[in-house]
């Protein structure tokens, strides 16, 4: 009996540590107490296989299994190049409204933050280091901070689907509204610090370069200034305050700024400590390292991502073993230079062992580059001071040997005071001959002007030629009218042309009425929608079909076939809704590739969701199902087609998607209206919705509805 009882318990015990390691702990938020990481409670997914997980999917009691227990304090995966998930259960114990979930780290490309309250999806919002600006929330600090939206005594769950190019770095904090706030002005406060050593010492070695002239003063004002403007970058400053809306900067300018200081610092290097006149290999060997940097650059982003993050390190590691053999070989003025980049190496080594997973993220190893770069521009000042001093007690030295000279140099300067008259003479001449040529130049570019302009206005008149033809071969909206009720259609291309199209054909006793979104837009768009208008006529036509399932299998195979998508593995395609309305039954036969009907009848919605299968697109046909669904006509309900370019304009204050579910909710309060009111609400809204963020249309949009 008692060897069982010690049974049942173990297996109890067991299977404790199994859910829980599949299951971490909720956080508990409490009063005056905030969490300053996630440590074993924070679950993560990486998606090695880069199989796209969808928010629905991860979400699922069966993808469980896969999360794995963050065992540290915070979350180091280093380098990855595919999706990383983060889920985390939050339990409000407080009175306090206002936690926010806090990302510190300014270089993570892509996040995509979901909250789930009883399973159910109630956010989602999108930022990064490649969105702009303003896709951050109110609290706009270097990092990202996310509002969690749990009341007193509620439990929430957060998601994070996170993509970056740089190191998956992960320091999670959770923190009142305030704390964030100040969290931030700490921040600034430390980082202002950095630069304003790095201002104060460009300034004062700018100053001493007006002084004394001295070109070693003049270059490492240069490798400063590259300096500050490599680590703004990193920081997140250049992005907030220079470019917020350019987002794609985050990518080119830093490196630039990168590429810049390798190529300074080597030139100010080649200069302080003389390494054309005393060492000629090392001379060459930063000549070299000056080549490189030009060139990785396009080599960065053209064939390896890590071109300059390896000249960078290869500078590193030169100007230190250079510094040490110089001073080894007595050069005096090398000791500081030694001293200086030591420290600098020492900082950035501290980050590339963060970023690899072997150091933890904390404030040394945070900060470490910004602390040894502080103390390399200091200690290379005095170095400069140390070698302009030594350099002016040698010259006082020499100052009685120069007198001496005084006369054969005057003879010295007339001559090359003459030699650059004759310079100047011979460089005015050659501006008179290019002034020559760049007339020559602005004729030829007012001509090529003058024929840009034809052809960009035989362009627009092709374009326009092709949208009367698309518009003939779309049904006219009185044939359409004069069938229903009552209807409207709001169709917007997002360019001349459209890849959106609608159908309406009468059949006998039945009338078939679709809404398709095809591959593209413009016109590419608009050749694929005109290949799918006639392709389903011809299917419509030639067959007797009365099931809209067996309309869109026979549709895809056409498509398959017209396109030679097994041939050439074309993948366009279309997403459609097709009803087939037969009011002899009084009924609506529904099918849909990937798109809905939605019925709206006294407030409320029922949708009859499509296949998850698009029309063509695919290398197969076999296997390829669509579903039929009967819907009773009501002539109280209001039906709707629409494809997905709604929903997905960005747009609003946050400058995000419409989203489906709004488009749902704008539909169920409109739906009583008269038809031609809908279509100028649903107007209306979408331009309001893009001017808030000052949005472009980014899709063609097609809704219908109709009322039988």
């Amino acid at each position: 009996m008692t060897t069982f009882f010690i049974r049942i318990l173990a297996t109890l015990f067991l299977c404790t540590i199994a859910f829980s390691s599949v299951f971490p702990q909720k956080i508990v938020l409490e009063e005056g107490k905030d969490i300053s990481s996630l440590g074993s409670s924070l679950s993560y997914f990486i998606d090695s296989e880069n199989k796209g997980y969808t928010i629905e999917e991860v979400r699922n009691t069966d993808f469980d299994a896969k999360w794995q227990k963050n065992k540290s304090e915070h979350l180091n995966l280093g380098y990855l190049s595919v999706p990383v998930w983060l889920r985390v259960s939050f339990s409000n114990e407080s009175k306090k409204e206002d936690w926010q979930f806090v990302l510190d780290m300014p270089f993570t490309d892509s996040i995509s933050f979901y909250q789930e309250k009883n399973r159910n999806l109630i956010s989602h919002s999108q930022t990064g280091w490649l969105f702009p600006y303003n896709s951050r929330g109110d609290i706009k600090n270097n990092g990202f901070t996310f509002p969690l939206q749990v009341s007193s005594n509620e439990e929430i769950v957060c998601y994070l689907r996170i993509r970056s190019n740089y190191p998956v770095l992960l320091p999670i904090s959770v923190l009142t509204k305030e704390k964030a706030h100040q969290e931030g002005k700490d921040s600034h406060i430390g980082h202002g610090i950095y630069f304003g050593v790095l201002l104060v010492m460009m300034l004062y070695n700018l100053v001493i370069f007006l002084m004394i002239r001295d070109n070693n003063y003049l270059y490492y004002v240069l490798t400063i200034i590259f300096t500050f403007l490599t680590f703004a970058g990193v920081s997140g400053y250049l992005f907030k305050y220079i470019y917020p809306d350019f987002a794609e900067a985050n990518l080119y300018f830093t490196r630039a700024a990168m590429v810049a200081t390798v190529i300074t610092a080597s030139v100010f290097t080649i200069k302080f400590l003389q390494l054309k006149e005393s060492f000629v290999w090392l001379y060459r060997l930063f000549v070299t390292i000056i080549i490189i940097a030009f060139i990785s650059y396009p080599i960065n982003y053209l064939l390896w991502g890590g071109a300059i993050n390896a000249i960078t390190k290869l500078l590193s590691i030169s100007l230190l073993g250079t510094g040490i053999y110089c001073w080894v070989k007595g050069n005096k003025f090398a000791r500081f230079f030694v001293l200086a980049w030591g420290a600098y190496i020492i900082g950035g080594l501290m980050i590339t062992l963060r970023n690899s997973g072997t150091l933890p993220i904390n404030f040394l190893t945070n900060h470490g580059a910004n602390i040894g770069s502080a103390l390399e521009v200091v200690l290379i000042s005095i170095a400069l001071a140390d070698r302009y001093r030594t350099i002016r007690k040698e010259k006082n030295i020499a100052t009685k040997k120069a007198l001496s000279l005084e006369k054969q140099s005057k003879e010295e300067l007339e001559i090359k005071v003459k030699e650059r008259t004759q310079k100047l003479n011979e460089s005015n001449e050659e501006l008179a001959q290019i002034n020559n040529a760049l007339s020559t130049t602005v004729e030829v570019v007012e001509k090529q002007k003058t024929e840009i302009e034809i052809k960009s206005t035989a362009i627009k008149d092709s374009l326009n030629y092709a949208k009367r033809i698309q518009e003939a071969i779309l049904p006219s909206q009185n044939e359409i009218c004069s069938y229903f009720e009552d209807c409207f259609t709001f169709y917007l291309p997002k360019d001349v042309v459209s890849g959106d199209f609608y159908f309406f054909l009468k059949k006998a006793n039945y009338t078939f009425v679709a809404v398709a979104d095809c591959t593209g837009h413009g016109v590419p768009g608009s050749l694929m929608s005109m290949i799918g208008i006639n392709l389903l006529r011809e299917v419509i036509v030639e067959n007797d079909y009365v099931s809209p399932s067996q309309i869109l299998i026979k549709l895809h195979q056409e498509v398959v076939d017209t396109l030679h998508q097994k041939e050439t593995g074309n993948r366009d395609g279309m997403d459609i809704s097709l009803c087939i309305i037969n009011k002899t039954d009084n009924k609506i036969y529904f099918s849909g590739a990937k798109n809905s009907l939605l019925s709206i009848m006294n407030g409320k919605v029922t949708e009859y969701k499509g296949s998850r299968f698009s029309i063509g697109g695919s290398l197969k046909t076999e296997g390829i199902t669509f579903e039929d669904k009967v819907v009773e006509i009501d002539n109280q309900a209001s039906y709707y087609m629409y494809s997905d370019g709604y929903q997905d304009q960005f747009g609003g204050e946050s400058n995000q998607k419409f989203m489906r579910k709004n488009l749902k909710n704008l539909l169920q309060t409109i739906h009583k209206f008269p038809f031609d009111e809908q279509r100028n609400i649903l107007e209306t809204t979408l331009e309001k919705w893009k001017s808030a963020a000052n949005a472009s249309q980014i899709d063609d949009i097609l809704v219908m509805g109709f009322k039988i």
